[in-house]
């Protein structure tokens, strides 16, 4: 699923194409204790656990079990100076359980 465009294909010398994916992962460290075969990650909001499961065994050839994902809604605060409301972006945590 990429939004990038390639350039048409040209007979004669075969290019060498590389796909990449749109999407991001980021592993964070939990707030609380968890079993040791449990990672976390803040992945784009694009993504759903079939692809946090396809990204991670197809790319990084690592096995998982589960995959369970979350969208957590940005902090609204006060900014301190001017005293309009400012509100983070929404992020999504997937919780993957490995072999």
């Amino acid at each position: 699923m990429s939004t990038r465009l390639y350039p048409l294909f040209v007979k004669g010398n075969p290019q060498l194409r590389i796909f990449l994916p749109n999407f991001w992962m980021k592993l964070v460290k939990p707030k609380y204790p968890i079993q040791p075969n449990n990672v976390h990650f803040i992945v784009s909001m694009e993504m759903t656990k079939h692809d946090v499961k396809n990204y991670l065994e197809k790319i990084y050839n690592i096995p998982v079990v589960n995959v369970v994902t979350k969208v957590h809604t940005g902090e609204i605060r006060k900014e301190k100076l001017k005293g309009y409301l400012v509100k983070d972006e929404d992020y999504r945590m997937a919780f993957v359980t490995l072999v």
